[in-house]
């Protein structure tokens, strides 16, 4: 077993228990330095797997009470992060972006905050560089993970809202008369499903609703999703897959249908 699997399990193992982990505890635990917990709890999240909190980790309640973030949807943890790399340099100073709730937009955040506490820990110019780029980028959101992963390094705003418990989102009415209200650079989105035929899905409305009113005052719209998603029809359909600029996925979609895509001037990035 892998190092970082190893540590990985460790620490779950530890969150079932106590249900709160400090950074400095799990450095003593592990045995390894402050960079690398922070990079191990930006992954436990960007997968659903556990909160970051100030100072440490918290354990997902919702995994025990079948919430969003439930093991069965916690799939193609790698690809997400190669997603979330991958999109992170789709960011450019003075963006004014619109991140949603799901996992895979949550790699994303999660790289963003991976990328900018490293070079802090080891390269003063990476991390002046990045900090002179974020410092620039005012980010919108209704996902509370995303607001506590990027809070420290750019100007954040939260959508309000309906609190979901099992999403930790915002989302209904005063969600979507807010939306209506911003215009952004670029929005980065997922779904829970794909296909040139039935565009863009979502299993529950609120979601589906909230996505497509930040595609309508998007310049720039960029589909983060994994390979498996594509042809899967879950609810319902809240964009054609041509009002889309750029998907984002892992090497596994078929090259087939990433150039299909393309021919209907889809771009497609694979990570």
């Amino acid at each position: 077993m892998k190092h970082s699997e190893l540590r990985k399990q460790t620490v779950m193992q530890m969150l079932r228990t106590t249900k709160k982990l400090t950074i400095e505890k799990a450095m003593k635990v592990l045995d390894v330095s402050e960079s690398t917990v922070r990079r191990l709890f930006a992954q436990l999240e960007a997968e659903g797997l556990a909160i970051r909190v100030y100072g440490g980790i918290c354990y997902n309640d919702s995994l025990a009470s079948g919430g969003y973030f439930e093991p069965k949807r916690l799939v193609n943890p790698d690809e997400k992060v190669r997603i979330g790399h991958a999109a992170e340099q789709l960011i450019k100073p003075g963006d004014v972006i619109f991140l949603d709730s799901g996992t895979t937009v949550m790699a994303l955040s999660a790289e963003i905050n991976r990328m900018i506490t490293e070079a802090r820990d080891t390269s003063s110019r990476l991390y002046d560089e990045l900090h002179k780029k974020y410092s620039s980028v005012t980010v919108f959101t209704h996902s509370l993970a995303n607001l506590e992963m990027l809070k420290s390094y750019m100007k954040i705003n939260l959508i309000g809202g309906e609190y979901r418990e099992g999403k930790r989102d915002f989302y209904g009415y005063l969600t979507e008369e807010l939306l209506r209200n911003l215009r952004f650079t670029k929005c980065f989105i997922g779904a829970d499903g794909f296909s040139e035929e039935a565009g863009v899905l979502a299993s529950d409305f609120g979601t589906a609703r909230i996505n497509q009113l930040a595609l309508k005052n998007s310049e720039q719209k960029f589909l983060l999703v994994d390979s498996s998603k594509l042809g899967k029809t879950p609810l319902v359909s809240f964009s054609p897959i041509t009002n889309i600029n750029c998907i984002v996925t892992d090497t596994a979609i078929p090259a087939e249908v990433a150039s299909r895509l393309r021919e209907i001037g889809v771009s497609v990035i694979t990570a």
